[in-house]
C-alpha cells in the first residue's frame, strides 16, 4: 500500500506543478485557438510543454496508483498535492508564507497521507469495463440536463455555465 501512496504523492505533485508551469508559460502566449500560428507558439514554449508533460506523467502515475490500491486510499492522499503546490509556489513563484502557513501546509500534507494510510486493502470488484462508457454517458447527460434546465429557468450565471461545460468536457 505504501507504494501506491508514494505514487499518488508523486502523481499529484506532477499534476499541480505541471499546471503552474503551464500557467506561467501562457503568460506570454496568445489565447488558445486552432490557428496554426497559435498552436506553434504553444508547441515551442518550453515552460508550457514541460508543464503539460508533468501533468500527463502525473496522470499516468495516478492510474498506476489506482491499480494498486482502492480509491478510498488514493483520493485522500491526492489532497496533499495542494500542500506540495504551496511549497512549490513559495520557492518557484516567490510567494511569501508566514509560520502559520507553513504549519498548515505541514499538517495538511501529513494529515492527508495519514488518512490514506489508514484505509484498508479491498478485493477488486468484478465491474465490466463495458459498463464504464455507459456510466460516463449517464453523468454527461445528467450535467447537460441540469445545464439546460438552469438556462431554461434563467438561474445560471455565465461563469457557472463555463464550469458546467468544463466538467462535461473534462
Amino acid at each position: 500500500m505504501w507504494e501506491s501512496i508514494c505514487l499518488t504523492v508523486a502523481a499529484t505533485a506532477g499534476n499541480n506543478i505541471g499546471k503552474v508551469l503551464q500557467k506561467k508559460g501562457t503568460l506570454i502566449l496568445p489565447p488558445l485557438s486552432f490557428k496554426l500560428k497559435v498552436i506553434k507558439a504553444y508547441a515551442f514554449n518550453k515552460a508550457w510543454i514541460i508543464g503539460l508533460l508533468m501533468d500527463l506523467f502525473g496522470a499516468v502515475l495516478m492510474l498506476r496508483a489506482l491499480s494498486l490500491a482502492p480509491v478510498s486510499v488514493i483520493q485522500p492522499v491526492s489532497g496533499c498535492g495542494l500542500a506540495i503546490l504551496s511549497v512549490f509556489s513559495h520557492f518557484y513563484l516567490k510567494e511569501i508564507m508566514n509560520v502559520i502557513d507553513w504549519i498548515g501546509i505541514t499538517l495538511a500534507g501529513i494529515g492527508t497521507i495519514a488518512v490514506g494510510a489508514g484505509g484498508e486493502e479491498q478485493q477488486a470488484s468484478a465491474i465490466s469495463i463495458f459498463h464504464l462508457p455507459w456510466l460516463a454517458c449517464a453523468v454527461a447527460i445528467l450535467f447537460v440536463g441540469i445545464l439546460f434546465y438552469a438556462q431554461y429557468k434563467h438561474t445560471l450565471s455565465y461563469s457557472l455555465e463555463k464550469v458546467f461545460f468544463g466538467a462535461i468536457l473534462f
